[in-house]
């Protein structure tokens, strides 16, 4: 999603680009996702500025196949799959021009987007050859997104590992790549244990459960340490769609900033009462709609906590009926390791499995770092595992690059729509960067914050302060940041994508 976004704002600009794609194919990690994978973000707020979905698609939540003809329509109203070079895998990225560590925040004169006398040199390895290419860029935008390909494996004790399980082990990345024939002969039958609790644990704990109705079904066991609130489809509660509870710039005029002076900080304070309503507001809904006290799934956080963290996961509609059936059943552990049986829970319990199923997520920082040269991966992330970049895009010191798709929000295509229009007026001039004093500063500031709001932070989640951070992007491209047509709509309309559109 990142790089066509990306391509068809250079090519605006006058630009060629040139974009390397590891598959056969667009479309990244909605390419090979479980059948039942559905939009997590409402269709109004995953579409494009200038390309609207088809108006034979109506249903909230879109699924995989009807997302995927989304993007191959857009990519061929752009014409962007002339630019694209299918089956070419990146191996190695080399920083021309300057040795050792000389290069770090070597950005072009005047901090603009080019240093002279320097390149970048990309390997490239065509799947149908042996051939290693080497290809040369003034520019680098990486667009390889936090999710798929590295899957994150957690680490156990001596004799506790995989190793020691008699069945199979299987991450949900490699699950999505079995076509529906291998996926039922791996689940049928069988008794399955999902570790997770995100977005692939929940689909994949309901796809096992339609596996197994009918005689000789066997029950999924969803193993997890904490408990995250999820919404239902329609994104509503008490009839208050979602968005007019913290997508308006009232109500994120309400919510911390990263930046905060001492007038911010007192009305901060001032509305506290307010915040914990809205969010009390959100919980008793879900507590009344679903069976989570029947099943102990009451997170022990607020849901403004977890929305802080662009945690929140859509329910998966059959999950609480097949729960009902005796399909699914849940298990909460402060720890877990594997036993030649299946999964110990807090060294107590023993849950006997044939199949466990890994949805543990990915390592987005791991598939980065791999690629860059050893000076710039050191310098990459900070001691949590977090990329820290200003405006979400711009490594203070890796010049003559951006990387996209890192930070998250309520619409990922948004967050990087909004910054594919901002980079392609940084490469065009209309802008220069900061000091890079300023820009680790900045970045320092964004850390700090999130470690406030939320206490899952490994990622960097805009969703609370998206459109301040998008009042910071316009007001460097020369945009006037309020979008709407009068103070009433400006105040309290919810912002979408469409409020951006580059005219």
């Amino acid at each position: 999603m990142s790089g066509i976004l990306a391509a068809k704002y250079l090519l605006h600009i006058g630009l060629n680009p040139t974009v390397f794609e590891a598959k056969q194919g667009i479309g990244g990690v909605w390419r090979e996702t479980f059948a039942s994978t559905k939009l997590q973000t409402p269709r109004p707020a995953f579409q494009f500025t200038d390309f609207p979905w088809p108006s034979h698609v109506t249903t909230q939540l879109p699924t995989q196949s009807q997302v995927m003809d989304y993007f191959h329509s857009y990519a061929n109203h752009f014409r962007l799959l002339d630019h694209i070079q299918f089956n070419s895998k990146v191996v190695g990225i080399r920083y021309l021009g300057k040795e050792s560590m000389e290069c770090l925040g070597l950005w072009g004169k005047n901090r603009g987007p080019y240093a002279e006398g320097t390149v970048w040199e990309v390997g490239v390895q065509k799947s149908n050859g042996d051939s290693l290419e080497w290809h040369h860029f003034d520019f680098l935008v990486m667009c390889i997104g936090r999710y798929g390909d590295v899957p994150k494996i957690p680490s156990f004790p001596t004799s506790k590992g995989p190793e020691v399980f008699q069945g199979k082990v299987i991450h949900t990345m490699d699950y999505s790549a079995l076509n529906k024939t291998q996926a039922d002969e791996l689940l049928k039958g069988k008794r399955v244990v999902v570790i997770g609790f995100q977005k692939s644990a929940l689909d994949f704990a309901v796809e096992c459960a339609e596996a197994n109705q009918g005689d000789g079904g066997k029950s999924c066991t969803m193993v997890f340490r904490t408990v995250h609130w999820t919404v239902p489809h329609y994104y509503k509660c008490w009839g208050v769609p979602l968005p007019f509870l913290y997508g308006t710039r009232f109500a994120q005029f309400l919510l911390e900033k990263p930046d905060r002076s001492f007038l911010l900080t007192s009305i901060f304070r001032l509305f506290a009462p307010l915040r914990w309503a809205m969010s009390k507001f959100v919980e008793l809904y879900l507590l009344w709609k679903f069976p989570l006290k029947k099943y102990g799934l009451v997170p022990d956080h607020s849901f403004l906590k977890e929305i802080s963290s662009c945690q929140i996961a859509t329910l998966p509609d059959k999950l609480f009926p097949k729960a009902e059936e005796g399909l699914i059943r849940f298990s909460k552990a402060s720890t877990w390791s594997f036993s030649s049986k299946g999964i110990m829970i807090d060294d107590v319990t023993e849950v006997e499995a044939d199949v466990v199923i890994l949805g543990t997520g990915y390592d987005g920082e791991t598939k980065l770092k791999t690629l860059l040269p050893k000076q710039f991966a050191d310098v990459l992330e900070n001691p949590e595992g977090v990329v820290r970049l200003y405006r979400g895009l711009i490594h203070p010191n890796i010049p003559q690059m951006a990387i996209l798709g890192y930070p998250e929000s309520l619409s990922t295509l948004h967050s990087s729509e909004i910054r594919c229009q901002w980079l392609a007026y940084f490469l065009s001039g209309k802008f220069v960067l900061p000091s890079i004093k300023d820009m680790e500063e900045y970045t320092d500031r964004m850390e700090k914050y999130m470690k406030r709001i939320t206490p899952f932070y490994w990622k960097s989640c805009y969703a609370t302060f998206q459109i301040w951070d998008n009042d910071n992007l316009c007001t460097d491209m020369g945009w006037n940041p309020m979008r709407k047509r009068n103070c009433f709509q400006e105040l309290f309309s919810p912002y979408s994508n469409l409020d951006y559109r580059q005219v």
